[in-house]
């Protein structure tokens, strides 16, 4: 996977609450997700709509 932008990383123990708590306090929205085939892991990146940078959570089975 090749990446065009920049972006910062944080693995997460509960995807579903980490999406609400960054959408609640900073108003990140997410913009892509890639779901491993064999449901390994979960990579969603949140952005602000103004910028380039996202931001990528990990949640790891």
């Amino acid at each position: 996977m090749k990446f065009q932008f920049d972006h910062n990383n944080i693995n997460v123990f509960d995807l579903e609450k980490s999406l609400k708590f960054y959408k609640e306090a900073l108003g990140l929205m997410e913009v892509k997700r890639h779901e491993q085939a064999e449901g390994k892991f979960i990579l969603v990146y949140l952005g602000d709509g103004a910028t380039q940078h996202r931001l990528e959570l990990t949640w790891l089975k």
